[in-house]
C-alpha cells in the first residue's frame, strides 16, 4: 500500500505551493466555524461587471488550489453539494472552483466506501497515513509528487478513537433511516417543539452559515457614480426574518417558528424527496456555534419518538 509518514505532509503542502494556493483546513477557518464550502461557495461573491454601456464580463476563477485535511463528515457533505450545484442546473460559478481545485481528506479510520474528495489520507497510528485515490486527478497528483510516499507492505491500522463525537455516531445513525426521519418531520409540522423552539432560537441564521450543505443566497446589484454595476450573490438564511419576504412586505414565514421548522423541512423532507437523502452529515457545526444552544438531535429524537408512537396508536 502506499503511504506518507507524518513527518512528510508539511514537506508536501509546502511542495504544492509552488503551483496551486494551499488551504490546510487543519488551522482555524479563515472566517471562523465555517466549513470547506467556503472555498467553492464563498460567502459574497461577485458575478458579474458591466463598466460600458452593453458591455457585460462574468467573473472568471482561475486559481489552481488544494484544500487538505477534510473529515468525513466535509468531504461527504462536499459530494451532496456537488449534487445539489448540478441538479436541476449546474451553477456555473461554484463549479469553476471546484474544476480548479483538489480535495484531500485526512481521517482517522478507513471507510467502508470513499466518502468523496479527490485524496484521501488514512491514520494508520503508526506515524504513517495510507493514502487512497479517488479520482484521476488525485491520482495524477500523487504521482507528480511521488518523492513523499512510500510504498509499504499492508498492515491493519492502530487507531483506537476513530474522532468521531457520540453525538455525531448518534445523529449519522438517525440519518441512515432517511425515509423514517422525512416521514416524521413532516408529520411534526404542528408539533408543540416548534413553539418552544421559538422561545430559544434568536433567528440569527449562524446554523445555517456553519452548515456544510446549506446554499442559499440572495443577490444584490451595486452601482457607482462611473457607471460600474456589478452584481454578487451572498449568503443567506431561511432562519432570516426577510427570507421568505416578497415584494409588498408580505412574509410567507413570519414568525420564527414557521422558519425554523422549514429549515428542518428543508434539510429532511424535501432533501429526502430530491435527493434521496438528508441534507446533513451528522458534523455537529449547529450545535457547536448556535448562541442559543439549541441541539438538533434532541429535537429530532423527540419527533421521531412522538411519531412512533402515533403510528402504533393507529
Amino acid at each position: 500500500m502506499l503511504v506518507i509518514n507524518e513527518n512528510k505532509i508539511a514537506d508536501f503542502l509546502k511542495a504544492l505551493e509552488k503551483e496551486y494556493k494551499v488551504y490546510d483546513n487543519r488551522q482555524h477557518p479563515p472566517y471562523g466555524g465555517l466549513t470547506a464550502k467556503k472555498y467553492f461557495f464563498p460567502p459574497v461573491e461577485e458575478t458579474f461587471v458591466s463598466e460600458k454601456k452593453g458591455s457585460l464580463k462574468t467573473t472568471k476563477f482561475a486559481e489552481k488550489f488544494v484544500v487538505f485535511g477534510l473529515s468525513i463528515p466535509q468531504l461527504e457533505a462536499l459530494t451532496y453539494l456537488d449534487e445539489i450545484m448540478t441538479k436541476p442546473a449546474e451553477d456555473f460559478f461554484y463549479w469553476q472552483r471546484r474544476g480548479n481545485s483538489i480535495v484531500v481528506g485526512l481521517i482517522k479510520e478507513e471507510p467502508d466506501a470513499l466518502p468523496g474528495g479527490d485524496i484521501v489520507f488514512v491514520d494508520l497510528g503508526d506515524g504513517n497515513f495510507k493514502i487512497l485515490k479517488n479520482t484521476e486527478k488525485g491520482e495524477e497528483l500523487i504521482k507528480k509528487y511521488k518523492s513523499y510516499f512510500a510504498e509499504v507492505a499492508d498492515a491493519p491500522s492502530k487507531v483506537t478513537d476513530p474522532g468521531m463525537s457520540e453525538w455525531s455516531k448518534t445523529m449519522r445513525d438517525i440519518l441512515l433511516d432517511a425515509e423514517l426521519l422525512a416521514n416524521a418531520v413532516e408529520w411534526s409540522k404542528n408539533h408543540k417543539i416548534w413553539e418552544e423552539m421559538a422561545t430559544t432560537c434568536l433567528g440569527c441564521g449562524v446554523c445555517t452559515y456553519v452548515c456544510p450543505i446549506c446554499h442559499c443566497f440572495s443577490v444584490e446589484d451595486k452601482i457607482d457614480l462611473t457607471g460600474k454595476c456589478s452584481r454578487c450573490r451572498k449568503w443567506d438564511a431561511c432562519t432570516l426574518p426577510d427570507f421568505a419576504k416578497i415584494a409588498g412586505g408580505h412574509d410567507f414565514r413570519p414568525t420564527i417558528k414557521e422558519r425554523y421548522y422549514n429549515w428542518f423541512y428543508h434539510k429532511f423532507v424535501r432533501g429526502y424527496k430530491e435527493y434521496g437523502k438528508p441534507q446533513c452529515v451528522g458534523c455537529g457545526h449547529c450545535k457547536k456555534y448556535c448562541p442559543a444552544s439549541i441541539d438538533i438531535l434532541e429535537i429530532l429524537k423527540t419527533i421521531l419518538g412522538d411519531y412512533k408512537k402515533s403510528q402504533i396508536q393507529i
